[in-house]
């Protein structure tokens, strides 16, 4: 135990519960709900204890006393009543702060970690000086976590940095907005003039589907602050790509889009880490998860090479479910009314398309349904090569190895880069996340040269090649669903 008193209290001794999440879509919805979230008293004592131990270690460092701890030490507060994480060899308490993170709970995904890399990759030198308020001590053997490769990971950031890759093209940026709206106007002209027949009213469901897409990826670079140096004007035009553009809570899409760059395709035991691989009873994509399944569940999955079509085009509904649960379930009262307001603008827009059309209300109810199994196709398709059928560890991996190991990138091209919003360049996004998708393309010949030198898998293979790997994944573990042993 580290110098300053910590042996007093370990609140992994107390409540051995780790930070989880419930498994799958339907667990899912009950964690953005808080159905089932009552506490015993004795965990609500357990809490009380903990908060006083941290509360005496807080205070101890606010009057200066320099406390040390060891990792053992900093791995015990993994808990979101008592969170600690390592930055550049200094232990912060983010306890109180983590359910007011701007980046979701993705912090919770480090607990008991070294965050040093992760912090880095997502945020601006100015955040830095944000830190010294959650300190209270340094960590014996700082270093203890790191190892070659990151070492050459973080050379090779620097580089880039100096290099100006991660300046901006507003031009560029402006263009995408504007030529993605005209995705909608263009369903709207094509819904008006040729919806009487069964393909102007599927091609205009299409370029709906395809305007939610490309709104996704226009969202996901501005959420991640890719585009301007103002963070609040990258949330302002998040807000209008995300929830009015898409109708996709903004809260609900950083805690779990975080929390996937985090740690892509982790598991501890057989649950999911990354929200992203949190798939049943739909999906497994590795026999563990099916460990605590039952047999209906073991059922589907053993179906689900045949049924991954299906799924991929139900999976928008399943997310704007999410997302709007999320935004209602907001209890911040401003951020309440910027979501629900949001997704309430988009819904009207989006209703009074086809109703401008000429179509009835349930017909008009009908064309969205349509759009959306055709934007859950395309979004889901393009979600499918990134990261499934690569390795899903469950081991903690240091972060430029986590998202080697479980990412790949798709051939680069005029359509690719277009149809998938630069994620074909995955790996190179996963890396630098705050990098613009027009300079990716850029990284990947410095990324690939870091991977030869430490001997790590750099993937770079067609689409067609990937969606064959992913469904011959998916049979593999669909012939072994009934086979695996029930803990």
């Amino acid at each position: 135990m580290g110098r300053g008193g910590c042996a007093a209290v370990r609140p992994a001794d107390i409540h051995p519960e780790k930070i989880k999440r419930s498994a799958g879509f339907f667990g899912s919805l009950q964690d953005i709900a808080g159905w089932g979230s009552g506490e015993s008293q004795e965990a609500l004592a357990e809490k009380e204890r903990a908060k006083n131990a941290r509360q005496t270690i807080a205070l101890r460092a606010k009057n200066g006393d320099k406390t040390e701890f060891t990792w053992e030490d900093v791995e015990e507060h993994t808990h979101t009543y008592d969170c600690w994480i390592v930055i550049k060899g200094n232990v912060y308490d983010v306890t109180e702060f983590a359910p007011t993170h701007p980046g979701g709970r993705a912090i919770y995904s480090l607990a008991g970690r070294d965050a040093s890399d992760v912090f880095t990759a997502f945020h601006e030198p100015t955040t830095w000086g944000r830190l010294k308020e959650f300190k209270i001590g340094t960590v014996k053997d700082p270093e203890a976590k790191s190892n070659a490769v990151i070492k050459d990971f973080r050379q090779m950031r620097h580089k880039m940095v100096a290099d100006g890759m991660f300046q901006t093209s507003i031009a560029y940026y402006m263009w995408k907005v504007v030529s993605t709206f005209g995705l909608s106007v263009g369903a709207a002209v094509v819904l008006t003039t040729f919806g009487g027949s069964v393909v102007g009213f599927l091609a205009a469901a299409l370029l709906l589907g395809l305007f939610w897409q490309q709104s996704g990826w226009l969202c996901h670079d501005f959420c991640h602050n890719q585009v301007f140096k103002n963070r609040s004007i990258n949330k302002a035009f998040g807000f209008l790509t995300g929830p009015v553009f898409q109708g996709f809570s903004v809260t609900w899409w950083n805690d779990k889009h975080n929390t996937h760059h985090a740690v892509p395709n982790e598991i501890e035991g057989d649950s999911p880490v990354d929200p992203d691989i949190d798939t049943l009873p739909f999906i497994a994509w590795d026999t563990n998860m099916l460990n605590q399944s039952g047999p209906t569940v073991r059922k589907i999955v053993s179906m689900q090479h045949y049924l991954i079509g299906p799924i991929l085009m139900f999976a928008r509904i399943s997310w704007s479910t999410q997302s709007f649960m999320t935004a209602i379930s907001l209890k911040q009262p401003l951020k309440w009314l910027e979501e629900t307001g949001g997704l309430l603008i988009h819904y009207s827009w989006m209703m009074a398309i086809p109703l401008y059309a000429g179509f009835g209300f349930l017909e008009s109810v009908g064309f969205l349904f349509v759009s959306q199994l055709f934007g859950g196709l395309l979004l889901g398709y393009v979600f499918l090569q990134s990261h499934n059928a690569m390795e899903v560890y469950n081991d903690r991996k240091d972060f430029a190895s986590a998202q080697l190991v479980s990412t790949r990138n798709i051939h680069f091209g005029l359509f690719n880069n277009w149809f998938t919003g630069g994620l074909n360049m995955q790996i190179e996004h996963h890396l630098f996340p705050t990098m613009p998708r027009h300079n990716l393309h850029k990284a990947a010949a410095q990324v690939e040269a870091f991977c030869q030198r430490n001997s790590l898998v750099y993937e770079h293979i067609g689409m067609c090649s990937a969606t064959g790997k992913v469904l011959a994944r998916l049979r593999e573990i669909a012939e072994q669903a009934m086979l695996v042993k029930v803990e």
